[in-house]
């Protein structure tokens, strides 16, 4: 039984909504003026970020993937979340400093999972940096060498951006500073953290925690392996996903009448260049499950968006012409297309994407 009055029901309950309203009007504003006044009320930051701020970024995933919202209405919700974590986490107190220093990172555009996963290692009195988003890989590598951290911490929502990863935390690695990777781009699976060279895998904040505790100060420091065939051939989509992509686009719309006037070819350049992006990855961690989840997920978007069940098919025997001469490439994708492939392996987009 609660002890809360009605009156103090009300009180706790309504900035919240006035949150989500905010949010879902991609009005800035009355969002920080929402959080203030959760704030206000006693809630701390780690409070309003756990159970307001990370369950409005869930639920603006969920409606994205179910075609309710455009992919700028939830561009701009993250945004809007992203700046309110970056100001709540202005009131926590500076660790001592003599606590390790641990870098959050992120090669994504957004950086909200990350921003939460360093506040949350504040708070455990870890001192921390968030390196990456729009930063080039190669500045966040100088970040990780000039400041020698404890550990790397990598948080990575999308999967189309572990093939990008591989070649950072191979040089990261060289040094012998410990790499911890997380987050839904892994699947749950710890072996694709460790294919893209992650000394471990964490599921969950508890997990880094210990993980921090268990790990040498610095690994044996380990020489980057020359690629592989599989390397090269994820080396070379990710240089012409912006050559692709639109050859698939050109293809399509000679394909299909007014194609510019159906909701879902808004979105498909995005959703393209993102499953050349899996493709890479399914090659670089030898789990074509990858490109398996890829596709169940594109049909989920795209059938929320009214394409026909046969769109996805169109989209995957195009991708397949451009990867003459890429074997490997091409059996991923075959692999995925074939009878029985699918799972219910798809995922949303924000946090929690494929």
């Amino acid at each position: 039984m609660s002890t809360r009055g009605p009156g103090e029901s009300v009180r706790v309950d309504a900035p919240r909504e006035q949150y989500w309203v905010a949010l879902r009007n991609g009005d800035r504003a009355s969002a920080l003026d929402a959080v203030k006044r959760m704030h206000e009320d006693g809630r701390t930051h780690l409070e309003i970020i756990d159970e307001v701020l990370v369950p409005a970024q869930e639920r603006v995933a969920g409606l994205w993937l179910a075609g309710e919202w455009s992919a700028e209405q939830q561009r701009l919700a993250t945004s809007i979340n992203e700046g309110l974590v970056h100001w709540l986490c202005s009131f926590s107190p500076p660790p001592p400093s003599d606590r390790p220093l641990v870098v959050v990172a992120t090669v994504e555009r957004e950086e909200l999972p990350a921003l939460v996963l360093a506040e949350a290692l504040g708070a455990a009195g870890y001192r921390t940096t968030v390196a990456g988003g729009d930063a080039a890989a190669e500045d966040l590598l100088r970040q990780v060498l000039t400041r020698k951290p404890r550990a790397l911490l990598v948080s990575v929502a999308r999967a189309s951006s572990l093939a990008r990863l591989k070649p950072l935390l191979g040089h990261v690695r060289a040094t012998g500073i410990p790499v911890v990777a997380g987050g839904a781009a892994f699947g749950g699976d710890p072996q694709r953290a460790t294919a893209v060279g992650a000394a471990a895998y964490a599921a969950s904040v508890g997990d880094v925690l210990a993980l921090l505790e268990q790990l040498p100060r610095r690994l044996p420091p380990a020489t980057p392996e020359p690629p592989s065939p599989a390397d090269l051939e994820a080396a070379w989509l990710n240089d012409f996903r912006h050559e692709i992509t639109p050859y698939v686009l050109r293809a399509l719309a000679a394909r299909h009448p007014a194609p510019r006037r159906a909701r879902w070819w808004a979105e498909l350049e995005d959703l393209v260049d993102h499953v050349l992006g899996c493709l890479a990855a399914s090659l670089v961690t030898g789990d074509e499950t990858i490109m398996v989840e890829a596709r169940d997920w594109l049909t989920r978007v795209l059938e929320a968006r009214g394409a026909g069940a046969d769109l996805v098919a169109e989209v995957w025997e195009l991708l397949a012409v451009p990867l003459r001469g890429h074997p490997l490439a091409r059996v991923h994708l075959a692999g995925s297309a074939a009878p029985g492939g699918a799972t219910d392996g798809g995922q949303t987009d924000g946090l929690t994407t494929v």
